[in-house]
């Protein structure tokens, strides 16, 4: 059941949650610009889903107005792209871009984590570590540990790397080597060091996660 001013979360052009109803303008406004604010702490945003490109935003509908303002989205160039929205029951005072974290899998814990966990419980300390990236899944190497990550696919632990490496550049950091291992040697190579860690070698050959096309 919606209110007269609501929050709602939507992906691909479709309604995909309600995060919060309120009764006056006011409020839903200030939990708005709070959410938008919020937002841009997100480093590694989510991408793909259900094997599709896909890309969210964050709207304050109404059903206390009957006109539909102007709405625009700006593109990665910079330009205010105006938004058609028809829609008989609601109208948008505001819409824009939002980001859903994603998450990753730790086969440590057989959970999925955030990037800020992965870097709070795997990452913390001054030890020099290698991070690497090996088909769809993220290892890293601290002294004589060994962690193991899966992603979607190939394209998405390479994505993840990349926002890592650009993360520790930014924040000064030099605790970490990044390699990307590409040629059927390489990989060889560290898929036999991983197995003899006690990994199990059937997944490790998996190119992906397994997850159901909804």
């Amino acid at each position: 059941m919606y209110g007269k001013y609501n929050i709602i979360l939507f992906g691909n052009n479709k309604k995909k949650k309600l995060i919060k109803k309120y009764n006056t303008l006011e409020n839903s406004i200030k939990k708005y610009n709070t959410l938008i604010n919020e937002n841009k702490k997100i480093i590694f945003e989510k991408q793909v889903q259900n094997f599709n490109n896909c890309n969210f935003f964050l709207g304050l509908i109404t059903n206390e107005k009957k006109i539909q303002g102007s709405i625009y989205l700006t593109d990665d160039l910079g330009r205010n792209i105006p938004v058609n929205l028809n829609n008989s029951d609601y109208v948008f005072l505001e819409l824009k871009s939002y980001k859903v974290e994603e998450k990753i899998y730790d086969w440590q814990t057989e959970k999925k984590i955030t990037l800020l966990e992965f870097l709070k419980i795997y990452l913390n300390g001054s030890e020099l570590k290698n991070i690497s990236v090996i088909n769809n899944k993220i290892f890293v190497q601290e002294n004589e540990n060994f962690y193991l990550f899966s992603l979607k696919n190939k394209d998405e632990s390479k994505r993840f790397l990349t926002v890592l490496e650009d993360y520790f550049i930014d924040n000064g950091r030099s605790d970490a080597i990044f390699v990307y291992y590409t040629s059927s040697a390489q990989r060889k190579w560290i898929y036999n060091i991983l197995v003899g860690k006690g990994f199990d070698k059937k997944r490790l050959y998996r190119l992906k996660t397994t997850f159901s096309k909804r």
